[in-house]
């Protein structure tokens, strides 16, 4: 088509500047296009070199690219020479140089963040990266004083479920640095896990009041709304959640981990993988995040690969049946087809602690294919397995077979079997596994072919030493008429338990006394 002489008059001459290549590189970042957003942010720091923002811009592409060095030099150039205030920069460097290995140098960046920035928009990240660096640095000199070392302490007691005593360190903390977030953002945590969750939302305003921004505190919200069921208000909080889009990899592991609690398993992948491509000093825990996640969204292949590094939550304070994420995908319906759940149940079952050894089992018992049946057959014939271990897998496997522990004619099977119907609903008790530990114990005392009447009592008196132990108020001829037994035959098998136990303590009280001081 030709243009008329008017037409050309009205045509407007384009000439892009540093500004709109700039702007087309922040487009291609938004959608993890990095080679692309690296190209057009190139562009504009060519029109404008000496631009702090298009600089910065660049070093976190190519810190992303893990060209860290190179990302260093743009920093390095920002605070030198052209905006010392700008002291984030000596964040990101420090972080560059963690990727790096330079541990000594990374914590020389980040006492000089520190030190400018006590209260800075990164000093949550920050501290941590700092604590990190303080095991990972050969040379480094640990701390044994002071809030960092406090925070550490409290951060510790909350892992291991000790929340009272992570309450004590973290109050402390904000006592020294009454601006010190992560420490508000762990307190409200700690409350919330004791049922004080008034405590804590008060706590998440103060923090949001005064750093509307924060990562942390955002994502602490949508967790307790999510546990509490108030889904109204979670989802509002899931609407600015998905507004975000964070740079930094904790801010990115934070926010996967958040939508894994509330099961948006696509975000959540999304969030942990680029945390991982560009976090890496990431624990067990994340990668189970990681592995279950993709797992979820039908990435086997990547489920698998994060799953090896779980390595079976060996370095985690807790056992891995403690957990209830682990718990939800053990009772999940497609725990079967799950080779994460099998794999952990199949580690467990031949190399855990006795009480969750057995659990495993009961809970392998469900899936009841060929590869169960064949690692019960390997588990009874091992000789380096205890005795009892050995009899409960033949015993669990002939219950396999007939589909019915009544027709192995061995009744002990048929307690915990009760148990299991009448606490969890008949599905394995993981979450109480220690009570398997209870069962083995009877399990090693009664014969196989007990009274049927006493079936119901053994496994009443298990159920209410249970709900002793954790101080729940119980009443004998309520949990007999449970069980559909009577209070006689419960009070008769408590009576055994007295028994068993005073003798198990006398006997201690022996072999101690043997040994001498």
């Amino acid at each position: 088509m030709k243009l008329d002489r008017h037409s050309r008059e009205r045509v407007i001459s384009f000439r892009p500047d540093g500004e709109y290549y700039y702007q087309k590189g922040m487009a291609a970042y938004q959608k993890g296009d990095l080679y692309r957003a690296k190209k057009f942010v190139e562009r504009a720091v060519d029109f404008n070199p000496d631009e702090p923002e298009y600089l910065c811009q660049l070093a976190a592409i190519l810190a992303e690219l893990e060209q860290y060095e190179a990302s260093n030099q743009l920093l390095q150039k920002v605070v030198s020479e052209l905006d010392e205030s700008l002291t984030e920069c000596y964040f990101f460097m420090a972080n560059n140089y963690a990727y790096l290995g330079r541990y000594e140098d990374a914590l020389r960046e980040i006492k000089t963040y520190l030190a400018l920035e006590p209260r800075g928009g990164f000093s949550e990240e920050a501290h941590e990266l700092y604590r990190i660096l303080l095991l990972e640095a050969p040379g480094a000199v640990r701390e044994e004083g002071g809030y960092i070392a406090d925070h550490e302490k409290g951060r510790k007691a909350l892992e291991q479920g000790q929340y009272q005593k992570a309450i004590y360190y973290f109050q402390k903390v904000i006592e020294d640095r009454p601006e010190f977030w992560a420490a508000y953002n762990n307190l409200a945590i700690a409350h919330f896990s004791i049922g004080e969750a008034d405590k804590s939302f008060r706590i998440l305003d103060k923090v949001l009041g005064q750093d509307p921004g924060n990562v942390h505190a955002l994502c602490n919200l949508a967790t307790f709304y999510f546990h509490l069921g108030d889904f109204r208000n979670l989802e509002k909080q899931m609407a600015i959640l998905d507004k975000l889009y964070p740079f930094f990899p904790e801010h990115q592991s934070k926010l996967g981990a958040t939508y894994f609690f509330v099961e948006e398993y696509e975000k959540a992948f999304r969030w942990l993988k680029l945390a991982d491509r560009f976090g890496g000093f990431w624990d067990q825990i994340f990668y189970f995040w990681l592995a279950l996640s993709a797992y979820r969204i039908g990435k086997t292949e990547e489920a698998l690969k994060a799953w090896a590094r779980v390595d079976f939550f060996s370095e985690t304070p807790f056992h891995p049946f403690e957990y209830g994420k682990v718990q939800e995908m053990l009772w999940a319906k497609d725990a079967k087809a799950n080779p994460l759940a099998r794999s952990l149940l199949r580690h467990v079952a031949l190399g855990g602690q006795l009480d969750a050894k057995i659990a495993a089992l009961f809970a392998l018992r469900a899936f009841g294919d060929a590869d169960v049946r064949k690692l019960f057959a390997d588990i009874a014939t091992n000789r380096r397995e205890k005795r009892t271990v050995r009899l409960i897998a033949r015993q669990l496997a002939a219950a396999l077979e007939n589909r019915d522990a009544e027709a192995v004619g061995d009744r002990r099977l048929e307690i915990m079997q009760i148990l299991e119907e009448k606490i969890g609903g008949g599905r394995p008790l993981i979450d109480q596994f220690h009570l398997y530990g209870w069962w083995r114990f009877l399990f090693e005392r009664l014969e196989a072919d007990i009274d049927p009447s006493d079936v119901r009592a053994w496994a009443a008196s298990l159920d209410y030493l249970r709900r002793k132990e954790q101080h729940q108020p119980v009443l004998q001829e309520e949990i007999a008429g449970q069980y559909e037994t009577s209070a006689d035959r419960l009070r008769y098998c408590l009576n055994c338990w007295e028994r068993w136990m005073e003798n198990r303590i006398t006997a201690r009280l022996s072999d101690h006394r043997k040994d001498g001081p």
